[in-house]
């Protein structure tokens, strides 16, 4: 018989995420870490300090006011999809997987793959499209993607 191999499944939304490690084909996961973005939920008003500046026009002496092309909230999500990929990377240098499961709304999906390492994405079994963080395990599993077992 074919044992199952150490798999991670990682659900997450840009505000929390939570590692789990599968156990059988059937089923039997177990959280080992619960990852939270906090000012992921906070308005953009209060993730910045003040208005943008001002700065010259390239011609004459007109003033516009700086924009930035990413939101304070894009930022904060962005850096909690490095946390967790960090936490993957970590788990694969201490061969605590083989592979790994990422289940994600759609938006969050993305940014979380953009910021997975060449060696991590090689591991990763399969990619679902679903917010399940605050789904009990019980349901989570219930979307638990069919991977063969000699992947």
């Amino acid at each position: 018989m074919v044992s199952f191999p150490p798999t991670w499944v990682v659900v997450a939304d840009r505000a929390r995420g939570r590692i789990f490690e599968w156990k059988s084909l059937h089923g039997g996961l177990t959280e080992v870490a619960d990852l939270t973005n906090s000012q992921a939920r906070l308005p953009e008003q209060a993730l910045t300090s003040d208005r943008p500046g001002m700065a010259f026009g390239s011609t004459g002496h007109s003033r516009r006011r700086m924009q930035s092309t990413k939101s304070e909230v894009d930022n904060t999500v962005g850096a909690f999809a490095r946390d967790l990929a960090g936490e993957l990377k970590k788990g694969l240098e201490q061969r605590s997987y083989e592979r790994f499961v990422l289940i994600a709304p759609p938006a969050f999906l993305g940014e979380l793959r953009a910021q997975l390492s060449n060696p991590v994405s090689k591991h990763l079994a399969e990619s679902v499209s679903l917010n399940l963080t605050k789904r009990d395990t019980a349901t989570i599993e219930q979307h638990l993607p069919k991977l063969s077992i000699y992947s």
